[in-house]
């Protein structure tokens, strides 16, 4: 059914934090309309968009909040802007199987969303939950600093190469894995690590910029 290889499903598995039972269901997640009518992840993106909805209401349900602030951020964490951004860092678009050169923007949420719907399908929602929490809800809730662009900004006002990041994974486990960065700025080599690539890299930047600042 689809053109994604069992290696580089294996790939997209450890870029998700997730080993499927059933990677189908993920190759399914990723397949566009445009690659196939009658099987792409349409109906698992309506399940997915069902189920971000319900684990962003039950956690802001638990960080507590009147009912208008819980609806304003929840609005706010469905939106296209964090659900592309999440999509954008677990590198989902990359892996789109598609029958067009462009897909156009909505794809770059709804792919995240299907991939949800996937990972509740095949692991339940304490599956999803986890996987929601960690790619979503952790980045857009804790809003960290934005060190890759502060490293970006400095380097470039001492007219300095831009910083060349190179991630991958380190250990862990299949639902909680580890990733390191190296990142190369000024001629020198700093490390980050983190619970998913983009983690790293915050990381890595923020050892370089520490460094480089003294």
């Amino acid at each position: 059914m689809s053109e994604i290889s069992a290696k580089e499903l294996a790939i997209i598995e450890r870029e998700l934090g997730y080993k499927f039972k059933d990677r189908q269901l993920l190759a399914l997640a990723l397949t566009h309309s445009s690659a196939s009518h009658s099987r792409n992840y349409e109906q698992l993106e309506f399940l997915g968009d069902s189920v971000i909805q319900l684990i962003v209401t039950h956690f802001l349900y638990k960080k507590g909040g009147s009912e208008g602030e819980m609806t304003a951020q929840r609005q706010k964490l469905v939106s296209h802007a964090p659900l592309k951004c999440a999509s954008e860092e677990l590198h989902l678009p990359e892996h789109i199987v598609k029958g067009v050169p462009d897909v156009g923007e909505k794809a770059l949420s709804s792919v995240y969303e299907a991939v949800c719907g996937a990972v509740f399908s095949d692991g339940g929602y304490a599956a999803a939950e986890q996987f929601v929490t960690r790619t979503l809800l952790a980045a857009h809730i804790s809003a960290p600093r934005n060190y890759k662009g502060d490293l970006q900004e400095y380097v470039q006002g001492k007219g300095e190469d831009l910083p060349e990041y190179n991630t991958g994974r380190s250990g862990g486990t299949s639902n909680k894995p580890e990733f390191v960065c190296n990142v190369i700025v000024c001629g020198k080599s700093f490390t980050g690590t983190g619970g998913s690539k983009a983690e790293a890299e915050r990381n890595a930047a923020k050892s370089a910029l520490k460094s480089l600042k003294k």
